[in-house]
């Protein structure tokens, strides 16, 4: 595998490293991690007996896990439609030292392609039209995705992650467009099927991978932002919070998700972005999961758009 750019700014932030892998064509985005979790203190105890109720004061009872104390590097894969262009500008300035519509109409993360190519003038825009032309859909990506994919041989990818030191992997099995990278049972009413999730099971596949090669592996859900669902373009942070999808359409459609990869996948890790439509079903879905998986680990990225906006009022973000 040979590391390349992909167009976008490659940094050390906030304790996470991002650069491309480039594989038959396709460009991943890894980023190397630190994990924050919604858990209490550290401790090492055997959690096997413990029973998990839907409350807060339960689930915050919850320990940190043995094998993440010992994990100290972990991997982040972004793999999805918009890693066929791999493409975004270089970076305007930090968000929150700049105007955030400046941020957004020139955001340097190639996973957000398909918000930046909606804001008019922005490069996204022009490099878009100059390269595929201005009728070319960004879901049309999805013949080139699958069609690469096939190629992908997840067993050297887990190897190289395994000799790096790694200890845990977490991957996009659905970022912000809605494109799943699993077969999933779980239709989208908004998406046509050739637009709407991955040929390979790259969940599956890359699961075997790693677990063969002794290491953790942990699934990422973008819970907050679907925009098959509600397609609000973000160009500052409250319309971020107007573009989390609520209707019980969709809290159904993401718990029902999230399910279906715990029961098929049996991740280590739940890594939910940005904020989720519910707190009555985000506060069963811990429960269960951690009932049946005591040393795994949940982010602290599932917010609802009330909490999340409250985090922003007072300075912070998706992870207050």
């Amino acid at each position: 595998m040979n590391i390349t750019g992909c167009g976008m700014q490659v940094g050390v932030a906030g304790g996470w490293l991002d650069y491309a892998i480039s594989v038959n064509g396709a460009t991943i985005i890894v980023v190397v991690l630190s994990l924050g979790v919604a858990a209490t203190a550290m401790g090492q105890d055997s959690q096997a007996n413990r029973s998990y109720e839907p409350r807060r004061q339960s689930l915050s009872q919850h320990q940190v896990p043995e094998w993440f104390e010992d994990a100290k590097l972990g991997i982040f894969i972004h793999w999805d439609l918009y890693s066929v262009p791999a493409w975004a500008p270089s970076s305007p300035g930090n968000l929150g030292e700049i105007a955030a519509e400046k941020w957004f109409a020139n955001n340097p993360y190639a996973e957000w392609y398909l918000n930046s190519l909606r804001i008019d003038g922005s490069p996204t825009q022009g490099y878009h039209e100059s390269t595929y032309g201005e009728e070319f859909d960004y879901y049309d990506f999805a013949s080139t995705f699958n069609e690469k994919v096939r190629k992908w041989k997840p067993q050297k990818m887990a190897r190289l992650f395994g000799e790096v030191g790694a200890r845990y992997v977490v991957l996009t099995s659905k970022h912000h467009d809605g494109f799943t990278l699993w077969p999933s049972q779980v239709e989208n009413p908004n998406l046509p099927s050739a637009h709407e999730g991955a040929k390979r099971d790259i969940v599956g596949d890359l699961a075997a991978a790693v677990r063969e090669e002794g290491l953790r592996y942990g699934l990422y859900y973008s819970g907050g932002i679907d925009w098959s669902f509600k397609s609000t373009t973000v160009t500052n942070m409250q319309r971020l919070i107007a573009a989390v999808p609520t209707s019980e359409e969709y809290v159904s459609y993401a718990d029902a998700h999230w399910r279906e990869l715990i029961e098929r996948y049996e991740p280590s890790v739940l890594w939910n972005d940005i904020a989720y439509p519910s707190a009555k079903k985000r506060q069963q879905l811990f429960a269960d999961y951690y009932n049946e998986h005591p040393d795994g680990l949940i982010n602290n990225r599932w917010g609802t758009p009330s909490e999340l906006k409250k985090a922003f009022e007072a300075g912070g973000g998706p992870d207050s």
